[in-house]
C-alpha cells in the first residue's frame, strides 16, 4: 500500500466506527394537554407529522397510581402513537410503550404495536381534546361533531 493511503484508510476507518455508535434518542419536550383526576395526558409537539390518513403524533400519559398493562405488569405511564383524522376528529391508537414510573421514566415494561386498531371519536372536553387540538389546530377540530368516544 502507498505510504500516502495511509491516513486516508485510517480516516476511514475511524469515520466507520463513528457510524456504528448509537444515535442518541429523541429527547421529547412534553407539553401539558391534558388532564383528569387519575392521569395528565402530554403531547411532543415536534413530533407531529402529516400522513397519508391524517397526522401522527406521540402522546404520554402518566397517572397518580399504577394501572395494569395487557399483559399484566403494572406501570405509572404510558407512551402512544396515534393518528389523528382531523376531519373525522378521530384518533386511531398505532402503538404504545408502558413505563414503570411517572412521566415514562424506567426501563420500559412492554411495547405494543397495532396493525389494525378502530378509530375513536375525540369528545369534547375529555382529556385527548387539548391534543386534538395541538395536532390539527382549533378550528378544524372543534369542526366535527363527536359520537363514539376516547377516554
Amino acid at each position: 500500500m502507498p505510504r500516502s493511503a495511509a491516513p486516508v484508510l485510517g480516516m476511514l476507518s475511524m469515520l466507520c466506527m463513528l457510524c456504528a455508535l448509537p444515535a442518541p434518542a429523541h429527547a421529547a419536550t412534553w407539553t401539558k394537554a391534558g388532564s383528569t383526576k387519575d392521569s395528565r395526558v402530554y403531547i411532543d409537539k415536534a413530533s407531529i407529522r402529516k400522513d397519508d390518513g391524517g397526522r401522527r403524533a406521540w402522546t404520554l400519559e402518566s397517572f397518580g397510581k399504577p394501572q395494569t398493562a395487557p399483559d399484566g405488569k403494572q406501570y405509572l405511564s404510558v407512551k402512544a402513537l396515534h393518528l389523528y383524522d382531523c376531519t373525522e376528529r378521530s384518533v386511531t391508537l398505532q402503538s404504545q410503550t408502558f413505563f414503570p414510573e411517572a412521566m415514562a421514566k424506567g426501563e420500559a415494561v412492554g411495547t405494543y404495536k397495532f396493525e389494525a386498531f378502530d378509530a375513536e371519536q375525540v369528545a369534547a372536553g375529555s382529556r385527548y381534546d387539548a391534543a386534538m387540538n395541538a395536532v390539527c389546530g382549533k378550528k378544524k377540530a372543534a369542526m366535527a361533531p363527536a359520537a363514539k368516544t376516547a377516554p
